[in-house]
């Protein structure tokens, strides 16, 4: 966490000698205000980062970072965007300013080598009409403004871009509803509901507690079978009991089934994980599984080696292995993992379905897609085995690592199950 602030201002250091550089206008007036925000940005960043280490901030602290949460983030994703895109529109701005200078070079040189005729007398000027230059000042106006124009159109727009998704469509929540054929479900499971939220993130930094209920209360309406949070839940251990106990509000036929996140690792000990969630009276399933109103639910916890939490796949069958150990032959099973990565060991074992999250969607979407799924696959939505044997989707979260989505908003879920 701590490498986070110099990253960041690496980053927007490079974007700002990018900015004064490349696009046409961007004089030391804007460079030094720019300048200013960005600092302020990584200032922002600070709390967030070293509350870990020295402990709880004062309160003024924790409201002045909530106030410039939304508009500090604009700028963190406006630069990413804009270096991201800087191939585009670096070329163009450099090539816009050589134009912009040549057009400058020439006009003076016509104006120095113009003879310098004597005025018109005043009543030949008013009975003899002058050349009109009409034509020609609107087509210099029009070339010079889109020389001057063209270059800021994509970092302008990743700023605007940046406004939209973090101080609108970050804050919204989006109830999807998904039917999934399961083979061998039997006829009166059919319609049988699992609501499922993860990667909430709170935490005074992150997520806060009233968007959580607010999507509490859309799973609330939706007389569900089952609700299973699939991991990441919380970031701040003090916060961890609140949340869970939020999530129990919902009211369910059959209970709430967990599985844990690889956040929850970096929580506190195992043991307090486990007793957050036994005093909040949800099951939390550790390699373990259990047989609810006719369905088998398997859970496994974050599978990992070393100090940093990171999937370790080696692990995994030996995880699944255990937690499928006392199920019976023909029970519909449904795979509680947050990581979707796990989903390649299914084939085989006869697993229905598996319910993960981590990914957040990726945040950037398209068409209910990722725009990532080419370089980070399974990362959104309802995927197949090769062999058919096994069905996967990947929830976009309830939260946010950094409160910014576009095209993919936070969502809780319904999974309705179909008998086939």
């Amino acid at each position: 966490m701590g490498v986070i602030p110099v990253v960041a201002i690496a980053l927007m250091v490079t974007w700002l000698v990018l900015l004064r550089w490349a696009l046409p206008g961007f004089g030391r007036k804007l460079l030094r205000a720019f300048a200013l925000v960005t600092l302020f940005t990584v200032l922002m960043m600070l709390p967030r980062v070293l509350w870990r280490w020295a402990g709880a901030p004062p309160g003024w602290v924790t409201t002045l970072h909530q106030v410039f949460l939304g508009p500090s983030t604009v700028v963190q994703v406006a630069v990413l965007a804009g270096l991201f895109t800087a191939p585009l529109w670096v070329p163009l701005g450099r090539l816009a300013k050589r134009r912009l200078r040549q057009q400058d070079q020439a006009a003076r040189s016509e104006a120095s080598a113009a003879p310098q005729l004597p005025l018109p007398k005043a009543e030949t000027a008013l009975t003899q009409p002058q050349p009109s230059s009409l034509p020609v000042l609107p087509q210099i106006l029009s070339r010079r403004s889109l020389l001057q124009t063209l270059p800021w159109l994509l970092p302008g727009g990743a700023m605007v871009g940046a406004s939209y998704g973090v101080l609108i469509e970050s804050s919204q929540i989006a109830l999807r509803r998904i039917r999934i054929a399961v083979p061998g479900l039997p006829k009166e499971l059919d319609g049988f509901r699992i609501g499922q939220v993860t990667d909430i993130h709170i935490s005074r930094f992150q997520t806060q507690l009233r968007h959580l209920e607010r999507g509490m209360e859309l799973l609330a309406r939706e007389k569900l079978d089952l609700l299973c949070p699939t991991g990441d839940l919380c970031d701040e251990p003090r916060l961890h009991l609140d949340t869970l106990r939020l999530i129990k509000q919902v009211p369910t036929r059959l209970g709430h089934i967990a599985c844990a996140g690889n956040h929850e690792l970096y929580l506190a000990e195992p043991s307090t994980i486990r007793q957050a969630y036994e005093r909040a009276q949800i099951q939390l399933l550790e390699e373990d599984s259990v047989l609810v109103g006719g369905v088998r639910l398997a859970g496994i916890g974050f599978a990992h080696s070393g100090k940093v939490p990171r999937l370790d796949e080696r692990l995994v069958g030996g995880q699944l292995d255990e937690a499928l150990k006392n199920r019976r032959q023909g029970e519909p099973t449904i795979l509680l993992a947050h990581h979707p990565h796990v989903f390649p060991h299914v084939e085989g074992r006869s697993i229905a379905l598996q319910l993960s999250g981590h990914t957040h969607g990726g945040q950037i979407g398209l068409l209910g897609r990722s725009l990532l799924e080419p370089v980070y696959p399974l990362i959104r939505g309802y995927y197949q085995a090769k062999d058919h044997s096994s069905q996967l989707f990947v929830s976009a979260g309830l939260g946010h690592w950094l409160p910014f989505r576009f095209g993919c908003p936070p969502e809780v879920v319904v999974i309705e199950l179909q008998a086939v």
